[in-house]
């Protein structure tokens, strides 16, 4: 008879966490999927057509152009997103992660004070972009769905609550899994989240991003 195969108690307790993980929606997948996700995001980023914010330089966010399908959105300075109102929806580019993976795996503060600042400064960017180029001239407001909702909001953005259900439980799992696979790296503790992640919208008109990032500046329709 061969001889029965036995598994130490801390790969039984991982396998458990792991199937948990699975079955509640919000942990991404096992890391030995890393790479498969990085595949599913190419696939994904190209077929929808998102896009870098910048060629010149290497960006934290990327772009989509499309239009509002949803309810009504009203906004915290008073803008209402109609349905077909042309919204730029926000991505982070994940290169970014890739080129800043050194820096960012051995230290949460990096993480902390890298991404928003980073993100401040594509913000500002856009904003420069939106007042002067003439086909921003029918963008009413730009859009994300992210698990960091906290530092969006510091940076400007009205928070929503993302409708539950079974879209929010598979994006929250798939942005779990680009967390995994881009921005945390060797970071396992970081990995081992102690409380669900919570996926939102978050929302900023366009003239609240200009008054806010490109002040004193209004839309030039190209001239």
């Amino acid at each position: 008879m061969g001889k029965e195969k036995s598994w130490p108690e801390q790969d039984l307790h991982t396998k458990k966490i792991t199937i948990q993980q699975l079955r509640r929606g919000y942990h991404g997948p096992p890391r030995f999927l890393s790479g498969l996700w990085r595949l599913i995001d190419k696939i994904i980023s190209k077929w929808l057509g998102i896009e870098p914010l910048r060629q010149d330089k290497l960006c934290i966010i990327s772009t989509e152009l499309k239009q509002h399908r949803g309810q009504p959105v009203p906004l915290n300075d008073g803008t209402v997103i109609t349905p077909g109102d042309r919204i730029i929806e926000l991505h982070m580019n994940n290169a970014w992660f890739l080129n800043m993976k050194a820096k960012l795996v051995n230290s949460a503060g990096e993480i902390r004070w890298r991404v928003p600042s980073a993100f401040a400064e594509d913000l500002r960017y856009l904003a420069k972009k939106l007042a002067r180029e003439s086909y921003a001239a029918e963008v009413k407001a730009l859009y994300g769905t992210t698990l960091l909702y906290s530092p969006a909001q510091r940076l400007g953005f009205t928070v929503k609550d993302f409708p539950k259900g079974l879209r929010n439980r598979l994006t929250t799992f798939y942005l779990c899994g680009l967390r995994q696979t881009y921005h945390l790296g060797k970071n396992k503790a970081q990995a081992k989240m102690r409380r669900p992640p919570v996926l939102k919208e978050v929302w900023i008109s366009k003239s609240r991003l200009i008054d806010m990032y490109y002040p004193n500046q209004l839309p030039t329709n190209g001239m």
